[in-house]
Order: structure tokens, then C-alpha cells, then sequence
């Protein structure tokens, strides 16, 4: 990597964080939640290398006794963007209604650590979770994720298979990560209609790409394009979550159609689709109408109802 090429993907990087931290700060109210019966800790994860540790945020019940489910999340970043904590409303929602542990995660970001870095780290938060059986019910695992993170969660869950990883939800997800010439034709914003989120530019997903990639060849790779995994490696319960005016759209459709080929009726239910009408990326992280909250209510609905399901295949 030229320096040249290195200062730019670092200065864009701090400048869009910066905006993010502000952001978040300003709709904090929107994603307030009672956390009554929720126990919240900030722990760290064993990493495959020597002195490093993940960060992690752990929802629990507390009057949790001896192993419980786990369902672990990852946040939606671009692989860029430093938001441990932002799906706060999501894990609460999920222990109380579930009576499960959640494990919020966090992991490395682009540009400093490019692919694989962040897959590896959630390889390594969903082994530590399996290694430690007194607290975690390892044959209850799932996993999910927003964007980015809902890539990873699809990636890790074919990655690892279904005998290891019961049930993923994804939630506007980038299964398709492609060559930084094909981000205008495969990203694209079919319902300008929104209530809330935003549609991301064409050059900022170019960014996100860059920033990550090593070079454009990663793209082939079903780590980090999980669309490209044989069908059956995934989890036999499988729910997409997508707004209908989010330029992931199409991708999340496609990565469903991708699921159901070849498979059996049953499959068929049990791998869904949830469309939310008017809405773009990230509404429920930034609402800014009624409609929208009342959308993130019923799809943090229908995600418990998944990892409820998968807990009994």
C-alpha cells in the first residue's frame, strides 16, 4: 500500500467516525430501553493472538443460573466505524425475551486491520463461547448481525456449519461484497420513499470496501462474500431482515434466494425474508418517525422468534 494511499484511507476514516460519534449521540434517545432484569458487563474475549484480547459487551438475566443460550451479535461498522454498544436496544430486548445471554462483540477495524481481521475475531468470540460450556449452552448458540456485522454473522454460521451454529439472523446485510467497479450496479436504492435511516452513498461503500480489502481478489472469497458458501453450510434457520428502500436490498434477496435453492419445503419456512417497507439503513439505530420504532419493535419480534426456533431443531 502507497503512502499516498494510506493517509487517504486513514483521514477518511477518523472524518467518518467523527460524524458517526455525533450521530449517535444526538438519536441516544431514540434507543433508550428499560433494562429492568438485565444484567449489563463489559468483558473481554481471548483472541488467537498472544496479548489480545475482543471486547465485548455480555447481557444476561440477572437470576441467570448455570449455562444458558448465547446469541452473539455484531454491530454494523462498514468495517470501519468504532459502535460497540449501538445495538443496546436489540440485546436487552432479546434477554428478556428469551431468558438467553447475549454477547455484543466488538472487532477489528479498517483501515488499521484489514481482511481477514474482523472475521477472524468473530471466529475466535464464537469458540470462546463453545470453550466455556458452564456458562454458555453451546448447543443453544446463534448468531446475528447489522451490515457488516450481519455479513460476518452469515459468514461465521457457514463457516463453522450448522452442527456448531443453530440459527442466524441478519439484519440489512452486505453478503455480496464486490470489486470497487461494481458498486453502482450491485448497490442500489429502488424505493427513494423512506421513513428514516440513510442510503448510502455509492462512494462511501466504495471506501468501505477499499479500506478493508487487501486487494480486490478478497472479493472471491466466501469469508468475506458469504453469498459465495454452498447453501446447506448454512444453519437450517436463517431470517433476513432488510428495508425496502436500503441500497442492500437486492443483496439480501439474492442471499435468500441463494438459501432456498435445492432445499426442501421445511427449509424453505424456516430460511425468511422480512421486507420493511419505506425504510432505509440503519432505521432502527436512527429513527426518526413512530413507523420506524414500531418496525425495529417487530423486527426485534421476529429475530427472537428465529433463535426461539433454531434452540428446538
Amino acid at each position: 500500500m502507497s503512502m499516498f494511499r494510506k493517509l487517504w484511507l486513514f483521514a477518511a476514516a477518523y472524518i467518518l467516525r467523527i460524524y458517526d460519534w455525533v450521530k449517535i449521540f444526538l438519536y441516544r434517545s431514540q434507543r433508550k430501553i428499560e433494562e429492568n432484569g438485565v444484567k449489563i458487563e463489559n468483558i473481554h474475549i481471548p483472541s488467537r493472538d498472544a496479548g489480545r484480547t475482543i471486547r465485548a459487551i455480555r447481557y444476561s438475566p440477572v437470576d441467570a443460573k448455570g449455562p444458558l443460550p448465547v446469541h452473539l451479535n455484531w454491530h454494523a461498522s462498514g468495517w470501519v466505524l468504532q459502535r460497540l454498544g449501538l445495538d443496546r436496544h436489540m440485546c436487552v430486548k432479546m434477554v428478556q425475551e428469551l431468558h438467553c445471554i447475549v454477547l455484543d462483540c466488538d472487532y477489528r477495524k479498517a483501515p488499521e486491520h484489514q481482511f481477514p481481521a474482523a472475521h477472524d475475531d468473530t471466529e475466535d468470540a464464537v469458540l470462546y463461547a463453545i470453550a466455556n460450556p458452564s456458562i454458555y449452552d453451546a448447543k443453544r448458540l446463534t448468531v446475528g448481525g447489522s451490515s457488516a456485522g450481519g455479513n460476518m454473522a452469515l459468514s461465521i454460521s457457514a463457516h463453522l456449519g450448522p452442527e456448531r451454529v443453530k440459527g442466524c439472523f441478519a439484519l440489512y446485510p452486505a453478503p455480496r461484497v464486490c470489486r470497487v467497479n461494481e458498486v453502482s450496479r450491485i448497490f442500489r436504492c429502488n424505493d427513494p420513499r423512506f421513513s428514516s435511516g440513510v442510503v448510502i452513498p455509492n462512494f462511501v461503500m466504495a471506501y468501505f470496501i477499499k479500506a478493508y480489502t487487501r486487494t480486490e481478489d478478497d472479493t472471491e472469497i466466501p469469508r468475506l462474500c458469504p453469498i459465495l458458501y454452498p447453501q446447506d453450510k448454512f444453519p437450517k434457520h436463517v431470517l433476513i431482515a432488510c428495508g425496502s428502500s436500503d441500497s442492500l436490498f437486492d443483496s439480501s434477496r439474492q442471499m435468500l434466494d441463494h438459501l432456498h435453492n435445492g432445499v426442501d419445503e421445511q427449509t424453505r419456512v424456516t430460511r425468511s425474508f422480512l421486507a420493511i417497507p419505506h425504510e432505509a439503513h440503519e432505521f432502527n439505530n436512527f429513527p426518526n418517525a413512530s413507523v420506524s420504532m414500531e418496525w425495529r419493535d417487530r423486527m426485534e419480534k421476529a429475530a427472537c422468534e428465529l433463535i426461539r426456533a433454531s434452540w428446538s431443531s
